[in-house]
């Protein structure tokens, strides 16, 4: 039978840890009760020796690694990892060395021995053995290792084990190293203000407080405060310009690689991030700058309706983090507006509809015998003219390119076509890279006069504005004559 090795073990991988840490009140090694064994730190640098062969297959049966704390009158807690072993007692075993190393520690080691009168009464026996513990930080990785003394070549086990971080409940409520405070806050909007207060510090050290914009890291704002260790209260008071949803509270004790924590009072504000829309009227350039870092597709598109907004082609951009989109030739026409999408859902701004930009306009009227199409432009613009097909598949025919100059007006004579219900008149601007559309359709010529086909909205409001005028007029002239009558009655 050919020889096997004891245990080989290389586990690369993130134990399971449950969120409680046990607590312990000594780290001395020591062996199952009633047996005796000792600790001694361990020296040798012996090269390896062939194992003799009742060692074979047998003296590492299985080994525990676990994170443990020792906690002082203070609550304050140190982090150590515990390691325990299942040891199977020959006359050639003199005891066990366990090792500990981790990148930015030294390489920790501690031999167990047995002496010569418990191998030679417990002579093929298994004894559990705890090999006491050693000084961790949280979320080390930790390389473990576990040899015969004397060190016989291939009988070692090992293994990577993963210290649990500060995501810990139990580490960030005890550990130093994890304990970062907790912030509690009230918004006052009208003030924009935030009344933050502090529990839960390291008593023996100050504490920082700030305003930052968080994404990967969190970037510092002006607003900063540092509340002593000794000041009873430990509250603080932040102005904010906007609500955005990455503008967090920031609180780290004072102390290195301190671990900070961050609430953020204005999370769900996502319509925050699609305001500072800015237009350069000289160029004629659109553009927006996220706030905060944000993945979202940016599109320009014409509003159709209350909540219908039609891209424009070509116009999509993707933003991700806090990449600045710009669209250059843009015509600012009230129509033309700007859609944010995220998983979350769309969101439509117009900059144009509100506020004083120039722009250009299209009505109808009937002039030297012909419907006449009229169009109108506050700034030197390039339009063409087209009638289309109002059907199913929307075809257009350019009759005109017009070249406008400012404040000034162009009358283009137009066909009886226009008259029909199947046609629309549609005016676009073209020396601009994107632009809205005016589009007018449902004409109808009554008495030889181009108008539009009323809606049943439209219809009601004349209905009700006509009748309200009417009984404005009859109340005038009911009060006229009971004021004639009253005069003329005094009179006799």
């Amino acid at each position: 039978m050919k020889p096997v090795m004891l245990l080989t073990l290389a586990i690369c991988g993130v134990l399971t840890q449950g969120n409680h840490i046990e607590r312990i009140q000594e780290c001395n090694a020591h062996c199952a009760e009633g047996i005796h064994c000792k600790a001694k730190p361990h020296m040798s640098f012996a090269f390896c020796e062939s194992p003799r062969k009742r060692l074979i297959s047998s003296a590492i049966h299985s080994v525990n690694i676990s994170t443990v704390m020792k906690c002082e009158k203070t609550k304050r807690c140190s982090l150590h990892l515990s390691v325990t072993s299942l040891i199977q007692i020959s006359e050639h075993l003199r005891g066990i060395t366990v090792c500990a190393a981790s990148v930015g520690m030294l390489r920790s080691c501690r031999d167990v021995v047995f002496p010569r009168g418990t191998r030679e009464k417990l002579d093929g026996q298994k004894v559990a053995v705890n090999h006491g513990c050693f000084n961790m930080r949280p979320d080390q990785q930790v390389h473990v290792t576990l040899r015969t003394i004397p060190s016989y070549c291939n009988l070692t086990w090992s293994q990577v084990y993963n210290v649990p971080g500060c995501h810990n409940n139990d580490l960030r409520e005890n550990v130093p190293e994890c304990i970062t405070g907790k912030i509690s806050y009230n918004v006052d909007e009208e003030r924009r203000r935030l009344l933050v207060s502090v529990s839960g510090m390291l008593e023996d050290r100050d504490y920082h407080l700030r305003l930052c914009h968080k994404a990967f890291v969190c970037t510092a704002t002006e607003e900063h405060v540092l509340l002593p260790k000794d000041s009873p209260h430990k509250i603080a008071t932040f102005q904010y310009s906007k609500a955005l949803p990455c503008l967090c509270i920031e609180g780290w004790s004072s102390m290195v690689d301190a671990p900070r924590t961050q609430v953020c009072p204005f999370i769900n504000r996502t319509d925050e991030l699609w305001h500072g829309l800015t237009f350069d009227h000289e160029v004629e350039a659109l553009s927006w700058e996220p706030a905060c870092s944000v993945n979202v597709v940016v599109t320009l598109c014409q509003m159709a309706g209350e909540h219908l907004c039609h891209n424009l082609v070509n116009s999509r951009q993707e933003v991700h983090k806090k990449k600045k989109v710009v669209y250059s030739k843009v015509d600012a026409h009230p129509r033309l507006c700007v859609k944010f999408s995220t998983d979350l859902g769309d969101w439509i701004k117009c900059p144009f509809l509100k506020g004083i930009f120039p722009v250009w306009d299209l009505t109808l009227q009937w002039g030297a015998g012909h419907p006449q199409a009229v169009l109108t432009s506050q700034i030197n613009a390039n339009l063409s003219l087209s009638l289309c097909r109002n059907t199913k598949n929307t075809t257009c025919d350019n009759i005109a390119l017009v070249s406008m100059e400012k404040a000034k007006s162009v009358a283009i004579n137009l066909t009886a076509d226009v008259c029909r219900p199947d046609v629309c008149v549609q005016v676009t601007r073209t020396d601009v890279d994107f632009s809205s559309q005016v589009l007018l359709c449902d004409l109808q010529c009554s008495d030889g006069h181009p108008t539009r086909k009323k809606s049943d909205h439209e219809e009601l409001f004349w209905t009700l504005l006509l009748t309200a005028i009417y009984l404005t007029v009859v109340v005038l002239v009911l009060f006229t004559g009971y004021v004639t009558l009253k005069i003329f009655t005094k009179k006799q």
